[in-house]
């Protein structure tokens, strides 16, 4: 039932998220192109003093956090649980993305989006290990004289 429903909920995210990227927040197709291919120089622009913290929370915060549900790919896939196995697959998807981004002027193609999304992918595979850990725990109350009251999780 879990995977279902991750199945359904990431296809229907990955189809917002691509019309975002692509048509979202205004964008229109443009003639002018951006490639920004220096590693960490948007990162570093972003975290300049000045830069507003609005703007910082979008690019920065924004770029990591909104690929961090393919993280949790390893719901239906379940090589996926493993962050060396979903990486490559990941960074190359990104990078089409990005690429697509700038043949069709819609959008900046920088390679520190590439660097944030995985990041954002790898906190998503960390909070899944973390799920699954913490759901193999049984937890027990105490009651009284010693008696063991099972919790389920």
């Amino acid at each position: 039932m879990i995977k279902r429903c991750y199945k359904i909920a990431i296809a229907i995210y990955t189809i917002a998220l691509l019309y975002m990227m692509f048509f979202g927040l205004g964008r229109e197709a443009s003639d002018y192109r951006f490639l920004q291919v220096n590693p960490f120089q948007t990162i570093g622009h972003f975290c300049s003093a000045n830069i507003k913290q609005q703007d910082f929370l979008l690019n920065i915060i924004g770029n990591i956090f909104v690929f961090s549900p393919f993280g949790m790919l390893g719901i239906i896939i379940k090589k996926f649980l493993r962050i060396r196995i979903i990486t490559l697959p990941f960074v190359l998807f990104i990078a089409i993305l990005e690429l697509t981004q700038y043949f069709t002027g819609r959008g900046t193609a920088d390679i520190d989006d590439v660097f944030l999304n995985t990041f954002g992918m790898m906190i998503g595979v960390g909070i899944m290990k973390l799920w699954n850990l913490l759901s193999n725990f049984t937890f027990q109350l105490y009651f009284g004289d010693n008696e063991k009251v099972p919790v389920n999780s």
